[in-house]
């Protein structure tokens, strides 16, 4: 988490702050003069009894390496253990320096006072050198007293602090007093913010956490925003650093025309493979009305909420856990109020949790997983396995032979409903029982030639089968079947061409690979009966083969300007040609490998040809391409590619997706950065050509200066009808403040695209 952190007073002590830090002087019956006195240069002193004076350029160490004093004259009373400092006094040790007109100092206890004080402190290296014009980040800060209280505690008395370490500073702190512990906490009084001089924002009382960790408890800087939807936005944020492993952040968010939003996240990390978050937001949505195209539409006043969250976490050495819920009670909210395009167009909410326990060959799952899609703001349909239970033994040898044998069960339950708002209006949901028996015998150990062979056996039982007119019925149904698949890989032909000349690459490998497959599978009694729910790849056509065949070719290079240390090598080019021959033609339809003609009422005996390719010549670009190209005249039938380029002075990325008169789709985002990361700005489109209109751009820009800096965005979003939104698109404008060594964040709803 950005460190919330540093600016306050903790700031405010440089050199006093490095004398708390070094160990107190163990209490003594009097402090030894000729201690102090004895690595005196060029200074001249007087002594009368108890009392000494020092004078000149003054340079005294103090005992215990507490730091050294400079004055034009120190007074030094020994019956009372004070030092009095007086003309341009400095105290200094190995953090710092505090300069000060006059000082007294209790050598004893280790407290004093320091009239008319500044000094700076470094923040160390926790702080982000970006909002420092990337130099070392200091502190400037100041006040009419700074007084040493006790170990590591100091009060502050009309002053002030700022992170711009210039002559003329951008912002400053000015505060009555302050109060601090050193590396824990502050507490100011009466502060005003200044902005160039100019009284911006007054705080009454103000908390800051100083702690050393770079995570601290504290409020962060809120952020400003308008809508056409919500209106004029307040967004805060508290962050709560409970622990080293564990933190909890709370939001709340003020529309002018929406209402009031509240939520919180929490994050733990309980060891290295051990790790969760959880968030909670609820919106209490005001009733508002808006008129476009002379038509006025009422938005009702709702109550919604959401929570997501992911976790991972080992039990034990062979058992683990792990969960994921994304959850909402309206869709319409994730539709209205979200900037990110993939959350504002997301459908589907998600109860999911398992464990896992892998015990030698052994693997067993337990998975309980609930999706329910929506498929317009009253209709959705729940899939999922509550439960699913399978068990895996791995591969193992058989009596020293060169087969190998496994075996793999599940039991699950599969629900398969319709829901009109709230109420079942459809159910399908079954049982079923599934062992897999296999073996497999590699059948050749030459390099360039890989043949494996593999067989299995597979018995399932369905509580309920597929009807004649669709649907199910409750009528178990129990399906059993053999089948065969045998993969070759080669012959594999190579080339090797050495370059040591050229720029790119000192060597360079060409691999071609064809490959071949057959799957047949045994004659299936009334296969038609196996019912369907969200996978039709269960579905198994009896009595059929499958002929797969494809050639892949691979240019690998090694060394220079690769994107690899001199003496790696890199793939930096894949291209990937395949195409399935089917006995019968209605296996094409439950083929996943082809996305266009699986799940499609299209029986064909040739899938089409797939092209798969992949670009990655260096470090900072790389691309893919896949096509689907049909055999019996459609021609193009799939299209997508994406890629990207992540330099240090620019970022570029695209994705795109075709199919005829279905999806035509791009999102693409470009990113340049200037000073050395000072300055950025970002451009992000979502187009939906098929439909002819911009699901949502955005301008995002940020500037940081040597302490502070602004970070702005725009964004429209147009909404699609499925929103059933009181506009047809929403303006969205937000704007925040920087400022070194404090924390920022983004909304529940995604400000700054979703970057805290």
């Amino acid at each position: 988490m950005v460190r919330v952190v540093v600016l306050s007073c903790v700031v405010c002590l440089f050199g006093v702050a490095a004398a708390g830090a070094q160990e107190a002087i163990p209490p003594q019956e009097k402090t030894q003069l000729s201690d102090l006195l004895a690595q005196q240069t060029s200074w001249k002193f007087e002594c009368e009894g108890d009392r000494c004076v020092l004078n000149g350029d003054v340079e005294l160490p103090l005992p215990g390496n507490q730091g050294k004093f400079f004055a034009d004259q120190i007074e030094i009373f020994a019956d009372k253990d004070l030092l009095v400092a007086s003309g341009n006094v400095v105290f200094a040790n190995q953090e710092g320096r505090l300069a000060a007109e006059r000082a007294e100092f209790d050598l004893k206890k280790q407290t004093g006072t320091f009239h008319e004080a500044s000094g700076t402190m470094p923040l160390g290296s926790a702080a982000d050198p970006r909002q420092f014009g990337n130099q070392q980040a200091d502190v400037y800060f100041w006040g009419k007293t700074i007084e040493r209280l006790g170990d590591q505690k100091y009060r502050i008395t009309r002053g002030g602090f700022t992170t711009c370490v210039q002559p003329t500073p951008r912002w400053e702190l000015f505060t009555n007093t302050v109060t601090l512990n050193l590396n824990d906490y502050a507490i100011a009084t009466n502060t005003v913010l200044r902005v160039k001089g100019v009284p911006v924002f007054y705080m009454p009382w103000v908390y800051y956490p100083i702690q050393d960790d770079d995570r601290a408890t504290g409020f962060l800087l809120p952020t400003y925003g308008t809508s056409s939807l919500r209106g004029q936005a307040i967004s805060n944020a508290f962050f709560w650093a409970m622990g080293r492993s564990h933190d909890a952040t709370f939001f709340h968010d003020w529309f002018t025309r929406a209402g009031q939003g509240v939520g919180a996240e929490y994050r733990y990390v309980a060891a290295a493979q051990s790790a969760g978050n959880i968030r909670l937001y609820r919106i209490d949505q005001d009733e508002h009305e808006f008129t476009e195209d002379g038509q006025t539409t009422v938005l009702p006043a709702t109550k919604s909420f959401e929570v997501s969250g992911n976790m991972n976490h080992s039990l034990s050495r062979n058992i683990r856990a792990r969960a994921r819920l994304e959850y909402f009670s309206d869709v319409q909210t994730q539709q209205l109020y979200y900037q990110d395009v993939y959350k504002a167009t997301r459908n589907n909410r998600l109860i999911e949790g398992g464990l896992s326990a892998v015990f030698g060959p052994t693997s067993t799952n337990v998975l309980y997983s609930r999706s329910e899609y929506f498929s317009d703001l009253d209709n959705s349909t729940v899939y999922g396995s509550t439960p699913r239970i399978t068990t895996n033994v791995a591969p193992q040898r058989l009596f020293g032979s060169p087969v190998y044998a496994s075996m793999n069960t599940e039991y699950s339950y599969l629900p398969d409903r319709t829901l009109r708002d709230g109420e079942v209006t459809r159910d399908e949901s079954h049982g079923r029982v599934d062992v897999t028996p296999t073996l497999r015998v590699p059948l050749s150990r030459l390099t360039y030639l890989s043949v494996n062979t593999s067989a299995n056996y597979r018995a399932t039982y369905y509580s309920k089968s597929a009807g004649p007119l669709g649907g199910t019925v409750d009528d178990p149904y129990f399906r059993q079947y053999m089948s065969m698949q045998t993969d070759v890989v080669g012959p594999v032909f190579t080339r090797i061409w050495d370059r040591p000349e050229s720029v790119f690459a000192e060597r360079l490998k060409h691999v071609i690979e064809p490959t071949f497959s057959v799957d047949v599978t045994s004659q299936i009694s009334e296969f038609a009966r196996t019912p369907i729910v969200s996978d039709a790849s269960e579905f198994v056509v009896g009595g059929a083969a499958e002929f797969t065949y494809g050639l892949t070719n691979r240019l690998f290079a090694r060394g220079k300007n690769v994107g690899t240390v001199r003496g790696q090598t890199r793939e930096f080019l894949t291209v990937g040609l395949q195409q399935t021959v089917y006995t019968d033609p209605e296996s094409a339809k439950y083929d996943s490998t082809y996305q266009s003609t699986f799940g499609f009422n299209r029986p064909v005996a040739r899938s089409p040809i797939a092209l798969t390719t992949r670009l990655s010549p260096s470090g900072v670009l790389d691309g893919n391409l896949r096509a689907e190209y049909d055999t019996y005249g459609l021609g193009l039938q799939l299209l997508s590619a994406g890629g990207g380029v992540n330099g240090r002075s620019a970022s570029v990325g695209a994705n795109y997706s075709w199919r005829p008169n279905d999806s035509n789709f791009l999102s693409a985002s470009t990113t340049l950065r200037w000073l050395e990361g000072r300055a950025s700005g970002s451009y992000a489109l979502s187009w939906d050509i098929a439909r002819a209109y911009v699901l949502s751009h955005s301008i995002t820009g940020s500037y940081i200066a040597q302490c502070c800096g602004l970070q702005v965005e725009f964004q429209k979003f147009n909404y699609t009808q499925a929103s059933s939104s009181p506009l047809s698109s929403d303006t969205r404008f937000n704007f925040g403040f920087i400022l070194a060594g404090l924390g920022t964040f983004s909304n529940f709803f995604g400000a700054f695209t979703g970057q805290r």
